[in-house]
Protein backbone atom coordinates (compact mmCIF):
# COMPACT_ATOMS: atom_id res chain seq x y z
CA UNK A 1 0.00 0.00 0.00
CA UNK A 2 1.38 3.36 -1.02
CA UNK A 3 1.03 6.22 1.49
CA UNK A 4 0.76 9.94 0.89
CA UNK A 5 4.06 11.50 -0.17
CA UNK A 6 4.15 13.64 3.00
CA UNK A 7 4.43 10.47 5.08
CA UNK A 8 7.58 9.52 3.19
CA UNK A 9 8.97 12.98 3.89
CA UNK A 10 8.13 12.53 7.57
CA UNK A 11 9.89 9.13 7.82
CA UNK A 12 12.77 10.40 5.64
CA UNK A 13 12.20 7.97 2.76
CA UNK A 14 12.12 11.18 0.74
CA UNK A 15 13.73 14.53 1.40
CA UNK A 16 13.60 18.09 0.17
CA UNK A 17 16.46 18.86 -2.21
CA UNK A 18 17.49 21.48 -4.70
CA UNK A 19 15.52 21.34 -7.97
CA UNK A 20 17.73 19.73 -10.59
CA UNK A 21 16.63 20.32 -14.18
CA UNK A 22 19.69 18.58 -15.66
CA UNK A 23 19.00 15.41 -13.67
CA UNK A 24 15.31 15.51 -14.59
CA UNK A 25 16.15 15.78 -18.29
CA UNK A 26 18.69 12.97 -18.01
CA UNK A 27 16.11 10.72 -16.35
CA UNK A 28 13.58 11.47 -19.09
CA UNK A 29 16.21 10.61 -21.71
CA UNK A 30 16.87 7.33 -19.88
CA UNK A 31 13.13 6.64 -19.73
CA UNK A 32 12.78 7.14 -23.48
CA UNK A 33 15.79 4.96 -24.18
CA UNK A 34 14.39 2.12 -22.07
CA UNK A 35 11.01 2.28 -23.81
CA UNK A 36 12.66 2.36 -27.24
CA UNK A 37 14.90 -0.59 -26.36
CA UNK A 38 11.89 -2.65 -25.28
CA UNK A 39 10.11 -2.01 -28.56
CA UNK A 40 12.77 -4.07 -30.36
CA UNK A 41 12.43 -7.08 -28.04
CA UNK A 42 10.19 -10.11 -28.44
CA UNK A 43 8.07 -10.02 -25.28
CA UNK A 44 7.53 -13.79 -25.52
CA UNK A 45 11.28 -14.44 -25.34
CA UNK A 46 12.28 -11.67 -22.94
CA UNK A 47 9.38 -10.98 -20.54
CA UNK A 48 11.69 -10.20 -17.61
CA UNK A 49 13.74 -7.68 -19.57
CA UNK A 50 10.60 -6.03 -20.94
CA UNK A 51 8.99 -5.88 -17.50
CA UNK A 52 12.05 -4.50 -15.71
CA UNK A 53 12.78 -1.90 -18.39
CA UNK A 54 9.22 -0.57 -18.48
CA UNK A 55 9.18 -0.52 -14.67
CA UNK A 56 12.46 1.40 -14.62
CA UNK A 57 11.15 3.78 -17.29
CA UNK A 58 8.09 4.54 -15.13
CA UNK A 59 10.34 5.07 -12.12
CA UNK A 60 12.61 7.37 -14.17
CA UNK A 61 9.51 9.41 -15.08
CA UNK A 62 8.50 9.80 -11.43
CA UNK A 63 12.09 10.51 -10.30
CA UNK A 64 12.38 13.19 -12.99
CA UNK A 65 9.35 14.99 -11.56
CA UNK A 66 10.71 14.66 -8.04
CA UNK A 67 14.06 16.10 -9.12
CA UNK A 68 12.47 18.95 -11.01
CA UNK A 69 10.26 19.82 -8.03
CA UNK A 70 13.13 19.68 -5.54
CA UNK A 71 12.81 16.29 -3.88
CA UNK A 72 14.95 13.15 -3.56
CA UNK A 73 13.39 9.75 -2.94
CA UNK A 74 15.06 6.85 -1.17
CA UNK A 75 12.28 4.34 -1.84
CA UNK A 76 10.33 3.27 -4.89
CA UNK A 77 7.11 3.60 -2.90
CA UNK A 78 7.85 7.25 -2.14
CA UNK A 79 8.74 7.83 -5.77
CA UNK A 80 5.46 6.45 -7.05
CA UNK A 81 3.39 8.11 -4.33
CA UNK A 82 4.57 11.47 -5.67
CA UNK A 83 2.65 10.83 -8.90
CA UNK A 84 -0.60 11.51 -7.06
CA UNK A 85 0.40 15.20 -7.22
CA UNK A 86 0.30 14.86 -11.01
CA UNK A 87 -3.17 13.38 -11.23
CA UNK A 88 -2.50 9.66 -10.94
CA UNK A 89 -5.37 8.17 -8.95
CA UNK A 90 -5.27 5.61 -6.13
CA UNK A 91 -5.92 2.71 -8.49
CA UNK A 92 -2.90 3.70 -10.60
CA UNK A 93 -0.76 4.00 -7.47
CA UNK A 94 -1.93 0.52 -6.43
CA UNK A 95 -0.84 -0.82 -9.84
CA UNK A 96 2.55 0.91 -9.54
CA UNK A 97 2.98 -0.75 -6.15
CA UNK A 98 2.03 -4.15 -7.56
CA UNK A 99 4.64 -3.70 -10.29
CA UNK A 100 7.21 -2.62 -7.67
CA UNK A 101 6.59 -5.79 -5.69
CA UNK A 102 6.89 -7.97 -8.81
CA UNK A 103 10.06 -6.22 -9.97
CA UNK A 104 11.71 -6.66 -6.56
CA UNK A 105 10.64 -10.31 -6.42
CA UNK A 106 12.17 -10.87 -9.84
CA UNK A 107 15.33 -8.86 -9.35
CA UNK A 108 16.22 -9.90 -5.81
CA UNK A 109 14.51 -13.26 -5.26
CA UNK A 110 14.66 -14.91 -8.68
CA UNK A 111 10.92 -14.98 -9.25
CA UNK A 112 10.00 -15.56 -12.87
CA UNK A 113 8.23 -12.81 -14.80
CA UNK A 114 5.44 -14.31 -16.86
CA UNK A 115 4.68 -13.13 -20.37
CA UNK A 116 1.26 -11.96 -19.14
CA UNK A 117 2.92 -9.79 -16.48
CA UNK A 118 5.23 -8.22 -19.05
CA UNK A 119 2.22 -7.54 -21.27
CA UNK A 120 0.35 -6.04 -18.33
CA UNK A 121 3.04 -3.48 -17.50
CA UNK A 122 3.49 -2.65 -21.18
CA UNK A 123 -0.27 -2.12 -21.56
CA UNK A 124 -0.28 0.06 -18.44
CA UNK A 125 2.52 2.16 -19.90
CA UNK A 126 0.74 2.47 -23.24
CA UNK A 127 -2.50 3.44 -21.51
CA UNK A 128 -0.69 6.21 -19.61
CA UNK A 129 1.82 7.24 -22.29
CA UNK A 130 -0.15 10.29 -23.43
CA UNK A 131 -0.61 11.49 -19.85
CA UNK A 132 3.11 10.98 -19.14
CA UNK A 133 4.10 12.87 -22.30
CA UNK A 134 1.65 15.70 -21.53
CA UNK A 135 3.13 16.12 -18.05
CA UNK A 136 6.66 16.07 -19.44
CA UNK A 137 5.74 18.66 -22.08
CA UNK A 138 4.03 20.86 -19.50
CA UNK A 139 7.23 20.76 -17.43
CA UNK A 140 9.42 21.44 -20.49
CA UNK A 141 11.22 18.13 -20.09
CA UNK A 142 10.61 17.05 -23.70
Amino acid sequence: MINKFEEYLFNESAKKAQPNLALAKSLVKDMSSRVNDVSSLDINKFPKIVFENIYDALRDFADALLSLDGFKSYSHEATFSYLEKYGFDKSSLFIFDKFRYKRNSSKYYGQIVLIEEAKEILEFYEKNRHKINRILKDKDLI
